[in-house]
């Protein structure tokens, strides 16, 4: 059949499109080498007389409302992801769940020979923040994903204020264009229930306590941080080394030394304050961490990340005027930054981290060149000597490439949610069918198959926000096995005493079979615990999305209900019978 003339236009057209999508994104993951390219095609078109002059005025215009714009875009997709019922990380199931089981007087960090497995190795401030939002605004799937959220937004609004202050105020609506679009760079992580967006909070709110605070307050605000960062992650201070230094700068060192000293109670308190908060078994966990060693498999990414948070560095040095007396001057704070970026870029060889541990470096790394650029004399950068090290043509190479990175980036990672929530809604309402109408019964998800599957059971925080059992958790259970830790005998116990009488299941998936993340990817519960399952429980049913497992050992018809399928013919969400 042949093609019409508008049709073959249109194929034409589309083909191009879909080239220059797979070059830009080709250039956005190839970072070091789009610079490289970039800056010399400015350095040409400035040597063809071709460079564009706008005025200070206007370029300044420019840049607030693409600031504003991209501010925007920023706010618009986080509010469209609070608003999903579902979640677009692996991790977030299990954050969102323990904040809510913890409140409901569960212990925290359970011990290795528990019965239930759900503990990770994040501290306790994660679930602190999380469970407080879940307390007072319920708990739901919009109140989980609510702290993050407004940590994102606010640390922009902190980096703002960091840099307001400064002559050259332009230089507060750089920053948070480029802080944004180190965000995007990154993928979808800053917007997730993790302790990410958090820690992103906590720098972006130190780096203005140091920037702009008077010492007393500062010194205090920065203790409560660093004793939060910490109770995030266990290596949280390393992201505080920049931060103590500016301070250091600007306040006497006692101040500095006394917000550090004072950390060390606000670390211990959750663990003093709360009985079901336990210091020994988290440091259990910790140290069984430390088998977990580390691989070099996220490198590329993490490398990739590293060289875009010192894009705004090279930018402050290509601009200056006198680069000797520059990092003469800047010394001290770009030691403070090694000091704290090499190990962070250790930790992140962990498997399972990669360059989501540089997040919290955001904000550090687009306030500290923006406050060294305020010193700076308002000599002319023009100049520079050799004609291909042109200053003005490298700084909009390195302004060009984070561009592109953080809009190609954000772009794909944001497409790639929506996609991967598709069904989202569907299965949240079908959770809450099954728990309408199986009123008498405790419920809990299994994991089963990869990929669709897997992404499916992402939705199981709505049953332990409905007071169902949390009994394990296939995160927590990847971690154990990673340690070389067996599951205890007592989970077993658990599942086949009958503590879940209904377990869901992704439809036509062999319960609880799952492929480790970590190498050598071995199945993360053994035979003997699926064997047990299957020997006590039978399948009963099926909704559009997960095959219904019930309990069939003594007791099993305690609560009054024999169940069968809602249509009759053994479809449809399992009901009771009348």
């Amino acid at each position: 059949m042949p093609v019409q003339p508008g049709e073959e236009s249109k194929q034409r057209n589309l083909l191009m499109f879909r080239s220059i999508l797979d070059l830009g994104i080709s250039l956005s993951q190839q970072v070091l080498g789009t610079f490289l390219a970039t800056g010399l095609v400015f350095v040409l078109l400035k040597r063809m007389r071709n460079w564009p002059h706008p005025g200070p005025e206007r370029l300044n215009a420019a840049l607030r409302w693409f600031g504003l714009l991209m501010v925007a875009i920023f706010c618009a997709v986080g509010y469209w992801y609070v608003r999903n019922p579902g979640f677009a990380g692996e991790v977030e199931p299990l954050v969102s769940s323990l904040s809510w089981v913890w409140q409901q007087g569960m212990p925290l960090y359970h011990g290795l020979d528990a019965p239930y497995q759900y503990s990770i190795l994040y501290g306790p401030s994660v679930f602190l923040t999380n469970g407080l939002f879940l307390r007072f605004l319920g708990p739901t799937l919009l109140s989980a994903k609510m702290a993050s959220f407004l940590g994102a937004v606010a640390s922009l609004l902190f980096i703002y204020a960091s840099l307001a202050g400064q002559r050259r105020r332009w230089l507060a609506s750089a920053a948070v264009l480029a802080a944004v679009l180190l965000y995007w760079a990154h993928g979808f992580g800053i917007y997730l229930v993790r302790p990410d967006a958090l820690l992103v909070f906590a720098t972006g709110m130190g780096i203005y306590l140091a920037a702009r605070s008077r010492p007393l307050p500062g010194a205090v605000g920065l203790a409560a941080l660093l004793g939060f960062a910490v109770n995030l992650k266990i290596h949280g201070g390393l992201y505080f080394i920049p931060i103590l230094y500016l301070a250091s700068t600007r306040w006497d060192r006692k101040w500095v030394l006394a917000a550090g000293l004072g950390a060390a109670p606000l670390v211990l308190a959750p663990f003093l304050l709360f009985p079901t908060i336990s210091l020994g078994n988290y440091l259990h966990w910790l140290q069984e961490a430390c088998h977990h060693g580390l691989v070099t498999t996220d490198l590329p990414l993490t490398m990739r990340f590293a060289f875009l948070l010192l894009l705004p560095w090279l930018v402050l040095f290509m601009a200056a005027p006198d680069k000797g007396a520059l990092l003469r001057r800047e010394r001290g704070q770009l030691l403070a930054i090694v000091g704290a970026l090499l190990p962070i870029l250790v930790i992140a060889a962990k498997p399972g981290a990669g360059p989501v541990h540089l997040l919290p470096l955001v904000p550090i790394m687009v306030v500290l060149p923006g406050l060294a650029a305020g010193r700076l004399s308002s000599a002319s950068a023009a100049g520079a000597g050799l004609p291909f090290l042109d200053r003005s043509a490298w700084t909009a190479a390195a302004c060009a490439t984070l561009l592109l990175a953080g809009t190609v980036s954000g772009y794909r990672s944001t497409r790639l949610v929506a996609w991967e929530l598709t069904n989202s809604s569907a299965v949240a309402r079908e959770i809450h069918e099954i728990m309408d109408t199986h009123p008498g019964l405790t419920i809990g998800m299994a994991c089963g198959g990869e990929n669709e599957s897997f992404r499916e059971t992402w939705i199981r925080p709505l049953l332990a926000f409905a007071q169902q059992p949390v009994l394990v958790d296939p995160i927590s259970v990847m971690d154990r096995c990673r340690a070389g830790l067996p599951l205890a005998p007592a989970t077993s116990a658990a599942l086949t005493s009958g503590e879940v009488r209904l377990w869901l299941v992704p439809r036509g998936q062999q319960p609880f079979v799952k492929a480790n993340w970590y190498p050598p990817h071995e199945q993360i519960f053994p035979a003997s615990f699926r064997a047990a399952f299957t020997d006590t429980y039978a399948k009963g049913g099926h909704t559009d999305h997960f095959d219904l497992w019930y309990w069939k050992g003594a007791g099993a018809g305690r609560s009054g209900i024999d169940f069968v399928s809602a249509g009759g013919d053994n479809t449809g969400v399992m009901a009771p019978r009348k």
